[in-house]
């Protein structure tokens, strides 16, 4: 095994790293990688990188990560906007010379509206930003030798990012290496393969960007070897001089090298490849008792000699799959989501306290649609009468006609207990239309605790309806 070749290194190991790479660390970090560098054609935000992975999964009989784990990351209170539809806290995201995630709050909790322009210079990180009142604002932080700067809003609770609005991960630090034997001797550090980029490719695959790193037989260093994925294998880079982004701390990636379309080619043999069957779940038909989806699709590939010819058939099969996803929701699921009516109303709560550990109250908002006829001061008076405890559980409400109203609080039938609260207003009884969802969040960031009451707006209480989506909220009470 001594004396071989980094490609020929390369070639024995690729198709293992390919799967490692599948693990939750480091497709949340390709995810966060292929956001800030996609490809033309493809999106900015994590579903891409999803989906692009659960293809590769299929692909190469890998385990990629649940949908639920991308949730968690980058959704709900992670979610990380250019523009919130509402309003939200606008925060800068950098990586510290130690490699560390360092965050910093540069506004109120719902007085950022959109950013338009960041720059770093000489250390200095600098946003552009409008308030929801549509003031311009500037802000600017000092982050000295620290790197990769990232101007984010998170909306306000319940809301989301501006339709078309580019969505940003949160930064996602370097993940640990993987170790493969190598030429050294006993005692020499194994080489060593760092994942240092990502990309979603023109076929929809996931493909990464690697550093190896090699010993002589005496422990010394190899010169660096850098490679992409590509749908047929490794790109390897045999000049180092070709990339000034090689010589760089951290290196960086060339743009990725779009492999042609695999073609039947004549002459010496190829590997392989097994027969496979890939299964499309309709996401709409999943059963709680038997934790399975009721509706499947199936596409059967026969195992292929030639193991070009089989790689096309597997992208057929894919390319089916594909197809039939974005089919499913107007045709197997056309019906299992309900038509939204009344109007929206949305209630604004503070904490009595400071949060635990922090210098100002909590905040929430709480939104549903209505199809009572109260007035915004008859909305008043009904929802300053409700006192509730916040916390880490989510509680919500799901398919039926007033949206996917939902809160944070301190256990499941507290929560409970104020969407029945709302649904009395609304009129709808939650126990008998729709469905029940609850879940937690494992950071101590978030679902922090809190006696909640309705919050005061210019002197009135805080409780807002409109008629439609691009309808003017009604704050003051009708007179």
């Amino acid at each position: 095994m001594a004396n071989r070749t980094a490609r020929e290194q390369i070639e024995e190991n690729w198709e293992m790293r390919k799967c490692v790479s599948l693990n939750a660390t480091e497709a949340l970090f390709s995810a966060y990688m292929a956001a800030k560098t996609y490809e033309p054609g493809f999106g900015y935000w994590w579903a891409y990188t999803y989906d692009a992975a659960q293809s590769v999964a299929q692909l190469f009989s890998c385990s990629a990560p649940p949908e639920q784990v991308f949730i968690e990351a980058f959704e709900g209170e992670n979610k990380r906007c250019q523009c919130a539809e509402v309003g939200g806290q606008l925060f800068l995201d950098w990586l510290d010379n130690a490699g560390n995630r360092v965050t910093l709050s540069n506004s109120e909790i719902v007085e950022a509206k959109q950013i338009k322009d960041a720059a770093i210079a000489d250390g200095i990180a600098s946003c552009n930003w409008v308030t929801v009142d549509g003031q311009d604002r500037l802000a600017t932080y000092d982050i000295q030798d620290g790197s990769k700067p990232i101007w984010y809003i998170i909306p306000t609770l319940n809301t989301d990012c501006c339709s078309g609005s580019p969505i940003i991960p949160p930064v996602q630090p370097f993940p640990d290496p993987v170790l493969i034997p190598g030429d050294g001797i006993e005692g020499c550090p194994k080489d060593k393969i760092y994942l240092l980029d990502s990309t979603v490719d023109r076929f929809g695959l996931l493909q990464n960007f690697y550093l190896l790193k090699r010993y002589y037989q005496n422990c010394t260093v190899k010169p660096n070897v850098f490679y992409w994925e590509t749908i047929r294998g490794p790109y390897v880079y045999d000049d180092r001089d070709s990339f000034e982004g090689f010589d760089s701390d951290p290196p960086y990636a060339p743009p990725h090298p779009h492999a042609p379309l695999p073609v039947v080619q004549g002459g010496g043999g190829t590997s392989s490849l097994s027969a496979v069957t890939y299964t499309l779940d309709a996401g709409c038909t999943y059963n709680q008792e038997t934790e399975d989806f009721d509706t499947k699709f199936t596409y059967d590939v026969e195992a292929n000699s030639d193991g070009i010819v089989g790689l096309a058939r597997r992208m057929d099969a894919l390319a089916w799959m594909i197809n039939n996803s974005g089919l499913i929701p107007y045709t197997t699921c056309a019906t299992t989501k309900p038509k939204l009516e009344g109007q929206w109303v949305s209630t604004h709560w503070v904490s009595d306290n400071d949060s635990a550990g922090g210098t100002d109250k909590l905040r929430k908002l709480f939104r549903y649609r209505t199809k009572s006829e109260r007035t915004t001061d008859e909305l008043q008076q009904f929802w300053k009468q409700l006192v509730w405890e916040s916390g880490p559980v989510i509680v919500g409400h799901k398919g039926a006609w007033w949206g996917t109203p939902k809160v944070w609080a301190i256990d499941e039938a507290e929560g409970k207990r104020v969407l029945r609260f709302a649904g009395g207003e609304a009129g709808i009884d939650p126990d008998l239309d729709g469905e029940w969802f609850v879940a937690s969040s494992r950071s101590p960031r978030y679902g922090m605790t809190g006696t909640m009451r309705l919050a005061m707006k210019r002197g009135t209480y805080w409780v807002t309806s409109r008629d439609g989506p691009s309808a003017l909220p009604d704050l003051e009470p009708d007179s």
